[in-house]
């Protein structure tokens, strides 16, 4: 019996990424299928088994939505700068891209 349950569909690669990125931020891990199957996606209209979806272990699944239930109550927060470089950053991101120092309270 496999220890991954699949936590949610994503839209497009774009938001599965952004959402491993979050939830990996967190502590979970994340395994992210289906992105092989995207081109695919855009021929069939966008069908379920298609699309990529987000799958992480059984005993991260209640942390991992109540990551998901933050995001979508508090949106994307405020834009950012690294105090170490200086980098102005915008809210989604969880570290800054020039010097890879990782925010403070993880976003």
């Amino acid at each position: 019996m496999s220890d991954w349950t699949k936590l949610i569909t994503a839209d497009d690669p774009i938001e599965a990424g952004f959402l491993r990125g979050l939830l990996e931020s967190a502590g979970i891990a994340v395994q992210v299928r289906s992105m092989e199957l995207w081109t695919a996606a855009v021929e069939i209209y966008f069908s379920e088994g298609a699309r990529p979806s987000i799958w992480v272990r059984k005993r991260d699944l209640e942390g991992a939505r109540r990551v998901l239930e933050r995001r979508d109550e508090h949106g994307e927060g405020a834009p950012w700068t690294c105090p170490d470089c200086g980098e102005r950053l915008e809210a989604q991101f969880t570290s800054c891209w020039q010097c890879g120092r990782v925010r403070e309270g993880g976003g």
